[in-house]
């Protein structure tokens, strides 16, 4: 009897723990993201209590030190987006008015080295790069591709709303949509017969597969794959300018 009163007490305090937390952040996106994802990052700094709420949360708490808290593979996805999308948010706040890749952690022949600084997540000391590579990538989704922001003008947009277990498929497949029918990223040119694809189908085509079959399956159009299967693609110039919106 003891046991399964301790059982029922720890799901309900762990649900209330992640739910706390997931609106603290929530409540972040939605006064400080706007619906294209531009950043208030100012208003961030300037009122710093639920993004310190959620960084508290995941610092302490993660799958890996709390595996009981996420049973679910959508809830563990999750919570790791948001906490990359969390960590690159502390990053911008920590280093205002610069472009993500102008914050420099170390001289590189890459560039920054700032999708490599590490921060306590849980009871691991992670970066942005292992939590997208080693983590997100490994769960066989490409979706989280349209979900994770770096914080660049080229980047899929920051949501105005957290990503949650229960209806986090809607919501990944909402991402998917809105970015592939946006003509920044994808652009069709029958006449030229020349596909302009958003530099993240270059960069993660191993996980999108045949891109021309991937898109198809989410673009509003009635195009069909034997419709642009002879195009040729090409990829737009990316753009690391800050998604900042005084930018």
């Amino acid at each position: 009897m003891k046991l399964i009163f301790f059982i029922i007490f720890s799901l309900i305090f762990s649900n209330e723990i992640i739910n706390d937390a997931n609106n603290s952040f929530d409540s972040l996106l939605s006064s400080y993201v706007d619906t294209l994802g531009k950043v208030n990052y100012k208003g961030i700094i300037d009122n710093p209590y639920s993004f310190n709420e959620y960084f508290n949360f995941i610092e302490n708490i993660s799958p890996n030190n709390y595996p009981d808290y996420f049973k679910t593979s959508n809830a563990k996805k999750a919570y790791w987006i948001n906490t990359y999308n969390a960590l690159i948010l502390k990053i911008m706040i920590d280093n205002p008015s610069k472009n993500i890749l102008d914050i420099s952690r170390g001289p590189s022949i890459f560039g920054s080295f700032i999708f490599f600084q590490k921060f306590k997540v849980g009871n691991e000391m992670l970066s942005p790069h292992y939590i997208e590579h080693r983590i997100l990538r490994k769960l066989d989704d490409p979706r989280i591709h349209f979900a994770i922001n770096c914080a660049s003008k080229s980047c899929p947009p920051l949501g105005n709303r957290i990503l949650k277990e229960d209806n986090l498929d809607k919501q990944l497949d909402e991402k998917a949509i809105k970015f592939i029918n946006s003509k920044e990223h994808v652009y069709i040119d029958d006449k030229n017969k020349i596909i302009y694809l958003n530099k993240i189908f270059k960069w993660f085509k191993k996980d999108f597969g045949d891109l021309k079959l991937y898109i198809c399956k989410y673009l509003d159009s009635n195009i069909e794959y034997e419709d642009i299967y002879n195009y040729k693609i090409s990829f737009f110039e990316y753009d690391w300018s800050s998604n900042s919106i005084n930018s």
